[in-house]
């Protein structure tokens, strides 16, 4: 099986299976097996819900508001 992925992907990829007393092809394959005995993927892929339109339209309106000094107060973070 050879694919193409991204160099730092397959980086932090071969770490993560080394953390685990794995190589990165033994990951592979378990990851490969188990998506037959699930007859899917072993796992519920889901969008972060960072990105959502609903989070990024709330974003940009602190964003205005921070630019246009609303909603905001001087604060000192460091007490002298």
């Amino acid at each position: 099986l050879q694919i193409r992925i991204e160099e730092s992907l397959r980086d932090k990829a071969q770490a993560v299976a080394h953390s685990m007393g794995i190589d990165l092809s033994s990951a592979v394959r378990l990851f490969l097996t188990q998506m037959v005995r699930e007859n899917g993927l072993p796992f519920q892929p889901r969008a972060d819900p960072f990105f959502s339109p609903q989070n990024q339209t709330h974003l940009q309106a602190v964003v205005d508001d921070l630019r246009h000094g609303r909603n905001c107060a001087p604060h000192e973070l460091i007490g002298e």
